[in-house]
């Protein structure tokens, strides 16, 4: 007899995953509130006053993701489009990192 597995895209690997996206936003944001704390930028002469403007924008919209995906685990209200965005915008920002800060230096500068 055959063993029935659960689909993939079931409710509980939703909740799963919105929960993982809420971590990793919420770990990214208390790095580089670390990381600002214990490497300032006045400590280092050499390095321009823009150094840290890409880790800004990135801290920004890791903040608007855990407050999106958050609000979705506090209300129990887990939605795939939302989890979906939420993983795209948080995987692109970890690809592109260099292109980004590359691009946010250029306006700054």
């Amino acid at each position: 007899m055959e063993q029935e597995r659960p689909p993939l895209f079931n409710d509980r690997s939703l909740q799963i995953t919105t929960k993982i996206v809420v971590i990793y936003a919420a770990f990214y944001m208390c790095t580089v509130v670390f990381q600002l704390l214990t490497n300032p930028l006045a400590d280092n002469p050499l390095a321009p006053e823009n150094a840290y403007d890409p880790l800004y924008v990135m801290a920004v919209v890791h903040l608007l993701v855990f407050v999106v995906t958050g609000a979705s685990v506090l209300c129990k209200k887990y939605i795939w489009s939302l989890t979906t965005v939420a993983v795209a915008v948080v995987a692109m920002a970890r690809f592109y990192y260099n292109d980004i800060a590359l691009w946010i230096w250029s306006l700054t500068s």
